[in-house]
């Protein structure tokens, strides 16, 4: 073996190891990223299973109690309805109502029942 090759095979095992140190960070990076988000971005998050067991829900409310619900899935969950209006001052929560294992029924009740809020919501099979 030449003096070429020796330094050739070096010079290989040398940036390897930058290159997989390298991708390392990167999967470590996002993986933390991913796992964080909604830490950042919502501001709680409560999870409803249906009476049958056959559907879970997530709901999270974002940093002025907006909520979005999320039918649970294997690797993400899928969104299935919004807030159609703006926040709220104060810390609220809606109530779920399971009326059947794919219809919920979403209510907000204020407490002086000037702005009580109702929603039927479909969760796709």
């Amino acid at each position: 073996m030449g003096k070429e090759e020796q330094r050739s095979r070096k010079t290989t095992k040398y940036l390897s190891v930058p290159t997989m140190l390298t991708l390392s960070i990167l999967v470590l990076v996002v993986s933390l990223v991913r796992g964080c988000y909604h830490l950042l971005s919502n501001a709680e998050e409560e999870v409803f299973t249906s009476p049958g067991g056959t559907n879970t829900i997530v709901v999270r409310y974002d940093l002025v109690c907006r909520p979005t619900i999320y039918q649970k899935g294997v690797l993400w969950n899928k969104e299935i309805w919004n807030y159609p209006n703006s926040g709220f001052m104060e810390t609220v929560h809606f109530n779920v109502e399971w009326l059947s294992e794919t219809e919920i029924r979403f209510t907000y009740d204020d407490v002086r029942d000037k702005y009580d809020e109702e929603y039927f919501i479909q969760i796709p099979e």
